[in-house]
C-alpha cells in the first residue's frame, strides 16, 4: 500500500504502527458495518459539489488528494516554524492526512464500468474514520484533527492550531481539484462541439458562398 509508505514521515513508533496498521487492514470494528463492500484505497473516489460553483458534482482522486495533504503539511510545518516560531506536531498533521478521508472507501465503489456508486452506508466518511481511530486507541489530538476537518461549519470545530490548518489545507485543495478538474470537463465538452474542417472543404465552402453572392 503506497499510502502505507507515506507513514514512514511520521517518527513517533507507536502512532506509525497504528496509521500503518489501518492503512494495510482497512475494515471497520462495529459488526453491524461489515455488510458494506469497500473500494480499494489506491482506485478510491467520491462525488463533491461546490453549490456557488455552477458546475455539477466533480470525482474526487482520493489517493492523489491524501497525498497532496501528506506533502503540504510537511511543507506548512517547516515555514511555520522558520517564520512564526510555531512548532506544529508534524506526526499529528501526517497521521490526520492519511486517514481522514479513508472511510471514502466504504461510501462509494466502483462498478463493471469504473463508475462510482454510493453503498448506502449512512454514516458519512468523517463519522466512520473517527469512530474507528476511537476505537483503536488513536491519540485524541488525531482523532480530533480528523473529526474537524469540515470546520467551523461541522460539529467538531477545530481546536488546536494543527486541526485549524489541516481544514484551511483541505478546503483549499479540495478548492482546487474542483476547479480544475470542472474546467477539464468543460474543455472536453466544449471539444466534441467544435467542428473540424479540411482544407478542401473549406475551400469548397469557400467557393459555394461566393456563388450564392
Amino acid at each position: 500500500m503506497e499510502l502505507a509508505k507515506l507513514a514512514e514521515k511520521i517518527k513517533d513508533k507507536e502512532l506509525r504502527k497504528k496509521v500503518v496498521d489501518i492503512l494495510n487492514n482497512l475494515e471497520l470494528s462495529n459488526k453491524n458495518f461489515k455488510k458494506y463492500p469497500k473500494e480499494d484505497l489506491k482506485t478510491a473516489g467520491s462525488m463533491f459539489v461546490i453549490p456557488s460553483s455552477g458546475f455539477g458534482p466533480i470525482e474526487r482522486d482520493v489517493f492523489v488528494h491524501t497525498s497532496t495533504l501528506v506533502d503540504l503539511c510537511e511543507k506548512i510545518c517547516e515555514s511555520f516554524e522558520k517564520n512564526y516560531k510555531l512548532k506544529l506536531n508534524k506526526d499529528y498533521l501526517i497521521a490526520a492526512a492519511l486517514l481522514h478521508d479513508i472511510m471514502k472507501a466504504f461510501e462509494y465503489v466502483r462498478n463493471s464500468k469504473g463508475q462510482l456508486e454510493p453503498t448506502g452506508i449512512l454514516l458519512d466518511h468523517t463519522m466512520l474514520a473517527t469512530s474507528e481511530l476511537y476505537a483503536r486507541d488513536f491519540p485524541e489530538e488525531v482523532i480530533h484533527i480528523v473529526a474537524s476537518h469540515f470546520g467551523e461549519g461541522g460539529p467538531t470545530p477545530p481546536r488546536t492550531f494543527e486541526a485549524l490548518v489541516f481544514h484551511y489545507l483541505d478546503s483549499l485543495v479540495s478548492l482546487v481539484e474542483y476547479y480544475n478538474k470542472a474546467q477539464k470537463n468543460i474543455q472536453e465538452q466544449m471539444k466534441d462541439q467544435i467542428l473540424y474542417l479540411t482544407e478542401e472543404e473549406l475551400k469548397k465552402l469557400s467557393e459555394e458562398n461566393k456563388k450564392s453572392k
